[in-house]
């Protein structure tokens, strides 16, 4: 008998978490100094962060990337001592949330910069963050100058 529910979708996903984190391993396998993050941006790109965040986890994956505070935080309730990382930058508004769930941001720019900073005198202590620098394709991230200038 055929599933009604896949015959209105017309199409249906299956995904297979073994070969995602099979992928993963061959990553780790080739970098093994360092730590080889995940990236689950967007749901881990339609695949369901939900499954994809923990089945990389029980791999050993502790390090994720997410693109907006939010999905963050969903991340960081399935994961609660997984380094998450922003990629969208600090949001205004968004060091508190940043500082109070351990959320890491990706900088891009000095007035980022500057409040993560702030939040850092605020909050008592070094907080961590990642630079994003721009590689020449005229995107986001610091420029070469912009990067001479920090201390």
């Amino acid at each position: 008998m055929v599933d009604r529910g896949i015959v209105r979708a017309g199409a249906v996903l299956e995904i297979d978490l073994g070969a995602v984190v099979a992928n993963w391993r061959a990553l780790v396998a080739r970098h093994p100094t360092g730590p080889v993050a995940a990236v689950v941006k967007a749901d881990a790109y339609g695949l369901g962060a939900k499954a994809v965040a923990p089945a990389l986890h029980a791999a050993g994956c502790r390090h994720f990337f997410t693109a907006l505070p939010d999905e963050a935080l969903a991340v960081r309730a399935l994961l609660p001592g997984a380094m998450l990382a922003v990629l969208n930058g600090l949001l205004p508004g968004t060091a508190p949330d940043y500082v109070a769930h351990g959320l890491v941001p990706v900088l891009g720019s000095l007035s980022e910069i500057e409040a993560w900073t702030q939040a850092a005198r605020e909050a008592g202590r070094a907080l961590p963050a990642i630079l994003h620098v721009d590689t020449g394709m005229a995107r986001l991230g610091l420029s070469p100058g912009e990067l001479a200038r920090l201390p």
